[in-house]
């Protein structure tokens, strides 16, 4: 009867100590923040980072932000495609480096009924964290400091 206890006793052991190192080696979930979970000088510093980015770099911070996104999220596959084809049309270089407030207003008209539609097959949450959470301001440094995008 010992033998059994401690046969299963080292068996949970060993399961233990082997399912250790697979939960330790996952990455870290990404989590993008609202405008509000943002401390007040975090939000000034990623603004200030942001508005200094060029158009491109601004565009390129977008797509790592959704393609960390779609890493990440549980998402059904018309839901990834979605995401991605909104981003294929509307994440340009020149629509962030346009600088005319006429111009960036008819844009964001032009972007509206997509959007809209694209909210109730997203829903609420996976809308939220793709189109209006900001990438921690590492992506932001990460983009600054490519040197492919300056």
């Amino acid at each position: 009867m010992k033998r059994i206890i401690l046969g299963w006793t080292l068996a949970a052991v060993l399961m233990l100590l082997c399912g250790a190192p697979a939960a330790q080696a996952q990455p870290p979930q990404y989590r993008p923040l609202g405008n509000a979970e943002m401390a007040p000088e975090v939000w000034s510093a990623w603004v200030e980072t942001f508005n200094a980015l060029s158009g491109k770099q601004k565009a390129e911070v977008v797509r790592r932000h959704v393609n960390l996104c779609l890493e990440t999220l549980s998402l059904a596959d018309n839901q990834r495609a979605l995401i991605k084809s909104l981003t294929a049309k509307f994440v340009t270089e020149q629509m962030y480096s346009e600088t005319d407030p006429a111009k960036r207003a008819a844009a964001k008209k032009e972007m509206q009924p997509e959007m809209l539609a694209a909210r109730p097959i997203l829903g609420d949450e996976v809308y939220q964290t793709v189109f209006s959470k900001k990438p921690p301001i590492a992506v932001l440094e990460a983009v600054k400091n490519d040197p492919a995008f300056r």
